[in-house]
């Protein structure tokens, strides 16, 4: 099993720090359902997300987040759930766990 290095937000520092509070506002600016619901309060540990295993390039992964919320929750005539429905579905004919 590959092993790629990954530092948290809780772990961050300077730049970093920096691109995951980027991130967030990113997240608000496209009214992520998960962040709004998200618990007040400092980041834990958690299970590693995709922008995360950027994490070692804080540009790549605040700029590939930004790039999947605009794919995934910008204007379209594509509906947000229809959006998941097709991830989904390509994930599985990828055999992607995730």
């Amino acid at each position: 099993m590959p092993w790629i290095k990954v530092i948290q937000e809780h772990e961050a520092e300077g730049e970093l720090l920096d691109a995951y509070e980027r991130m967030r506002q990113v997240n608000i600016d496209y009214n992520d359902e998960f962040t709004r619901d998200a618990p007040p309060g400092p980041p834990t540990a958690h299970p590693v997300t995709p922008p995360e295993l950027a994490s070692l390039n804080p540009l790549s992964m605040l700029y590939g987040r930004q790039f999947m919320m605009h794919v995934m929750r910008g204007d379209s005539r594509v509906t947000p759930a229809e959006r998941e429905m097709i991830a989904t579905v390509t994930s599985l004919a990828n055999n992607c766990r995730y």
